[in-house]
């Protein structure tokens, strides 16, 4: 028969080998250039993250509904009349003349500009793209998300919605508008400097009121 002292024994030895290998993996990853280059990022990452998924959100925005039209008795497909299934249904393209798409890839530009390169005329035309976007969500879409159009005329029972392209341009909007205000504001450093000095193992130079290092 067995012992089971020895059995308990090759587990803890086993146990103690996977811990050993899992910190030299973890060390070796903390000592790499792809970690390096992520702590140097540090804040930039974040902003970078928040003006970019800003820019592609506004570009979506323009494939997905913005508003549409319901009846107890018939959805958007159910009806013949072309008038009455154009007015069911209004994709962001044909509210907005694909200027959504455009404004997203502005979006993202200014979010290279403004975090990479630390520019501030970036930053402001960053803040001033998510107030235009925020803008014709409030002032043109929501009003729009009100209207039945031949529907509600033949319908007296209509009901307009919101659909989710409304909800993903507000929110977009404002990510833009979060992230180009913080930059013009605190004027955070720019990612690009930082990123080079990790590439060639230095260190970036600290933030603004953060001590040097000894």
């Amino acid at each position: 028969m067995a012992d089971p002292r020895t059995g308990l024994g090759k587990a803890r030895e086993t146990a103690r080998n996977a811990s050993s290998d899992i910190r030299r993996r973890l060390g070796v990853f903390l000592s790499s250039d792809a970690f390096r280059l992520v702590r140097a990022g540090g804040l930039g990452w974040v902003l970078a993250g928040i003006g970019f998924a800003a820019g592609l959100l506004l570009v979506i925005t323009d494939f997905l509904h913005i508003s549409y039209v319901t009846t107890i008795t018939a959805s958007c497909s159910d009806f013949a009349d072309p008038k009455l299934r154009d007015s069911c249904l209004t994709i962001g393209h044909e509210s907005h003349h694909w200027g959504f798409v455009v404004l997203g890839l502005f979006v993202m530009v200014m979010t290279f500009g403004a975090v990479v390169g630390g520019s501030r005329p970036a930053a402001v035309a960053l803040l001033v793209a998510g107030v235009v976007g925020l803008g014709i969500t409030l002032l043109h879409d929501l009003p729009n998300t009100t209207k039945k159009g031949e529907i509600g005329v033949a319908f007296a029972r209509a009901k307009a919605h919101k659909g989710a392209g409304f909800w993903v341009e507000l929110v977009a909007s404002a990510l833009a508008i979060g992230a180009g205000a913080f930059i013009v504001v605190r004027r955070p450093e720019p990612l690009g400097p930082k990123l080079r000095l990790a590439r060639g193992g230095g260190e970036a130079a600290p933030e603004a009121g953060e001590p040097a290092s000894a």
